[in-house]
């Protein structure tokens, strides 16, 4: 197996784990807020305070991949996974509702990072594996919508004393599984002349049409995601 090949496949790998996390946090946030919020109509702050992890770390994890390389940023992100994780186990088992929206908000940062896997992908492929490597890394996630949702169920009640708490230390050992595969991935990091590169400014990117169209076809797919979960 080449380099390239050998990156899609763990890297599809840590995108399953990825959506295992994902379909765990979606399902279990809105029922551990239900629990331990005093005001139930604040039910699903922690989801919220899960993706506004993920949009205010997003960018900067990008810009810190840039400095330090693919993989310490992706090991760096799960990392947070893990601490995250455990401020959330915590905070079922002191029913403390705002411990629970900070673990949350730490969990985000993960997210952030792992966003990223499909493009790390691409980046040791050649032209004409780029394509096939972002979607192999893509369908990767399929397996953490059948992952996910099992291991909730299983690990829900493993602390009778703290409903959920079981479920979101089990974030960490999937996080931990990412960090090990994370470990034998190999990408060449940029040369000089590509750090030096700054790209297009923000806002010209964010003026093309293009661009406008996915933003709002994100928004219109996660908005009825949601809904729908």
């Amino acid at each position: 197996m080449n380099n390239a090949r050998k990156n899609v496949a763990l890297l599809s790998a840590c995108q399953g784990l990825l959506m295992t996390n994902n379909s765990i946090l979606i399902a279990t946030h809105g029922l551990a807020g239900y629990a331990l919020a005093a005001d139930k109509s604040l039910a699903t702050l922690p989801v919220t305070a899960y993706i506004v992890g993920a949009a205010l770390t997003t960018v900067p994890m990008s810009l810190l991949m840039r400095r330090l390389g693919r993989r310490a940023g992706f090991m760096l992100g799960a990392l947070f996974g893990i601490a995250g994780a455990l401020v959330c186990g915590y905070a079922a088992f002191t029913r403390d509702f705002s411990v629970l929206c900070a673990g949350a908000l730490v969990l985000g940062i993960y997210n952030a990072t792992g966003q990223y896997y499909r493009f790390a992908a691409a980046d040791s492929a050649s032209a004409d594996f780029k394509s096939k490597a972002i979607s192999l890394v893509l369908a990767g996630g399929i397996a953490g919508g059948v992952i996910g949702p099992e291991s909730s169920k299983l690990t829900m009640d493993f602390f009778p004393q703290a409903v959920f708490a079981g479920s979101y230390l089990s974030l960490g050992v999937f996080c931990l599984l990412a960090i090990a595969l994370l470990s034998f991935i190999r990408i060449p990091p940029l040369t000089a002349a590509e750090q030096k590169d700054a790209g297009r400014p923000l806002g010209v990117i964010a003026r093309q049409p293009a661009f406008i169209v996915a933003v709002m076809s994100a928004v219109v797919g996660y908005g009825v995601m949601s809904l729908l979960m």
